[in-house]
């Protein structure tokens, strides 16, 4: 039967169609084809234009805080001179930047804050005993006086479209609930307070787009005079030595800015003469958008604010908003820009077509029931101060589907979720699915991290990899067709433990496509670009208990290792000129047993440190699998899409 995924993906489309077949070449190959080490992910700072085009600084050091500003400053200038976490490197050396460095000019003059409305119920406690009680029994505790419970309840602030919503904001008592009223709030960038609350009416929309309204043409193409909108791009992009956070297909995706027809993104491509239908370019040089498609009798916008909610302070509630549009740059979010605060509450929002990543949060959040699509970059990800960690974070209950639109290049950082250095990170009940990338990706030194009971679907690269960490629980997620685009070696797993540690692997069920994809990999090779985190190798893993079916001839899984001559970790103990210090027992530990395959006509299904696949004899006589089972009962899947949101 075949399962190939259906052909179109459109926006309006929430659930079931595949991504459509992939046109970027992939220059990070498995060194055996290409003799060198690109698929070592590297990671860059972040060393973004100092200066606009005007030659103004963009981004001034930090300034002193105003008395009434200190306390929502404090979090970030607990590391002075830097406001990012790990592979957050925005503003390095420089120090923070301020509102107004980001600021967006508004139209509107302030508005008035009407006065609060303060409930006070006072309620009477009576007394539980009577004098001359004569029982003997103590009274219980708490009786005896007369006392009274102070409960306030205030009336939340509401703002309707249109008006200045960080003035009311800024003008309203600490600890706030802000109710977003039904409408477009139109590029307006809010820096919290510490305890602020923002919630949305259905229908509130917070969009970082300005309408488009006037338009020329010239030849075969339109045009829009006078766009001075120009964010900031990733710093290694600007170095020709490092052009890698783009692939050559696509040269602009670092750009923030995008055009919006009809409430779908175009492809930005890098000249004028590129330009045809369902793509636009830039010419930042001469303000001027340029684009093929016919405006007339559409909806034609383009993102200019860069963030919708900046990390300014802790303990902020973010709930019921739509969320698109916003100009957020590489590596940085329209919700909580580059996560560098703690306690946010993210709920039950729809985010979406913002150019980088959807929702950055960082210590002691939760991210639960968010519909989180089609962003440029990446749906969600985790963000800390440099040399700080991020620690019990929960994501629930979401959507996360149909990201990095931009085509952002998979070496550098792309698909469903990317969370780094995370201590207690629990990723649970998610439907992650048709990303252009991995599903759910943890790399860098992360420990104590659960996946449980999440749906990860055709996405293009893994569905759930553990990449240069340890401590990984992973279990009971249904995981098919993931691998998509990208297989070789044991690239495209369902589940990847790449050159990590401690790794439970169990109850999981997993469908292979007939075409693509693998089933459960370990793999090992140097890693040595990371001195600050130790050495990372791919051992002690344990992948039991669990349930493969391989719908077609396609696919495997087992260990492979890559491991360099001369290094702590390399051995060829039977000579055959591969690496295999990652399949010896004695010395790596690792071990596939208890799990149930399911085959449609090859069994040679293994991969074990060697040039060839191997049979289920084969992967036996080699220590694993001595509980596990193989048989050829393959049971095609019922795909209806869960519905985790309700």
């Amino acid at each position: 039967m075949s399962r190939q995924p259906p052909a179109d993906h459109r926006l309006t489309d929430r659930r079931g169609p595949a991504l459509p077949p992939l046109q970027h070449r992939d220059r990070r190959r498995h060194r055996r084809e290409t003799g060198r080490d690109d698929l070592r992910r590297l990671h860059g700072k972040f060393h973004p234009h100092r200066q606009d085009r005007q030659g103004r600084d963009r981004l001034p050091g930090l300034r002193e805080d105003s008395e009434n500003q200190a306390e929502a400053r404090d979090p970030r200038a607990q590391v002075p001179g830097l406001r990012v976490g790990v592979q957050r490197h925005l503003l390095r050396l420089m120090g923070p930047p301020t509102r107004s460095d980001y600021h967006i000019p508004r139209p509107l003059p302030p508005v008035r804050v009407e006065a609060l409305c303060v409930v006070v119920v006072l309620t009477a406690a009576s007394l539980s005993g009577c004098a001359g009680n004569d029982t003997g029994d103590d009274a219980p505790a708490g009786t005896g006086d007369d006392t009274l419970a102070d409960t306030q309840e205030v009336e939340p602030i509401e703002i309707f479209p249109g008006q200045d919503i960080q003035y009311i904001v800024d003008n309203s008592p600490a600890a706030s609930t802000f109710l977003l009223k039904s409408g477009i709030h139109r590029m307006q960038e809010l820096w919290p307070r510490a305890g602020d609350t923002f919630e949305g009416e259905n229908g509130t929309i917070l969009s970082g787009a300005r309408v488009l309204p006037e338009f020329s043409r010239s030849n075969d193409l339109w045009y829009s005079a006078n766009q001075t909108q120009e964010g900031l791009r990733h710093g290694d992009q600007l170095d020709p030595e490092k052009g890698w956070v783009c692939p050559d297909e696509y040269p602009r995706c670092d750009r923030p800015e995008d055009l919006y027809f009809n409430d779908e993104p175009l492809l930005h491509v890098g000249s004028i003469e590129e330009v045809a239908s369902g793509s636009w370019f830039f010419d930042y040089d001469n303000d001027t958008i340029w684009f093929a498609d016919d405006p007339q009798g559409h909806s034609i916008e383009t993102s200019v604010t860069y963030f919708a909610f900046v990390d300014s302070a802790n303990d902020v509630t973010i709930r019921n908003l739509v969320i698109e549009k916003f100009a957020s740059w590489v590596q940085l979010a329209a919700v909580g820009s580059s996560g560098n605060v703690s306690g946010w509450l993210v709920e039950g929002n729809e985010i979406r077509l913002n150019h980088g990543v959807g929702v950055i949060v960082g210590s002691d959040s939760i991210v639960r029931r968010n519909h989180i699509h089609h962003n440029g970059q990446i749906g969600v990800a985790t963000g800390a101060p440099e040399g700080y960690r991020v620690t019990n974070v929960l994501f629930e209950s979401n959507e996360i589907s149909y990201n990095n639109y931009a085509h952002v290049s998979c070496g550098f950082e792309c698909g469903g979720a990317k969370f780094t250095v995370t201590d207690g990170l629990v990723v649970r009940g998610n439907y992650v699915h048709h990303n252009m990338g991995p599903g759910l990706w943890t790399d860098i030194d992360n420990t104590g991290v659960i996946y449980e009971d999440n749906w990860i679907w055709w996405n293009e690269r893994e569905g759930i990899v553990h990449e240069i960490s340890h401590d990984v629980i992973i279990r009971n997620n249904d995981l098919r067709y993931n691998g998509v685009g990208h297989d070789i070696w044991m690239w495209g797993s369902q589940i990847l433990i790449h050159v990590s540690d401690g790794a439970q692997v169990y109850g999981n069920t997993l469908y292979v496509h007939e075409d693509t994809g693998h089933g459960i990999g370990i793999m090992n090779y140097n890693r040595e670009e990371y001195p600050d985190f130790g050495d990372f190798y791919g051992r002690n893993n344990s992948i039991h208990h669990n349930d493969i079916t391989y719908l077609g001839l396609y696919g495997a899984s087992g260990i492979v290792d890559d491991g360099e001559v001369g290094s702590d970790y390399y051995q060829d103990s039977d000579g055959d000129g591969f690496a295999d210090w990652g399949c010896l027992a004695e010395s790596a530990n690792n071990l596939f047993d208890y799990n149930a395959y399911h085959h449609d006509g090859i069994a040679e299904k293994f991969e074990f440190c060697g040039a060839s696949y191997l049979t289920w004899e084969e992967f036996q006589a080699e220590g694993q699998e001595a509980h596990g089972t193989m048989d050829s009962l393959v049971v095609v899947p019922d795909d209806t899409p869960p519905d985790v949101l309700s």
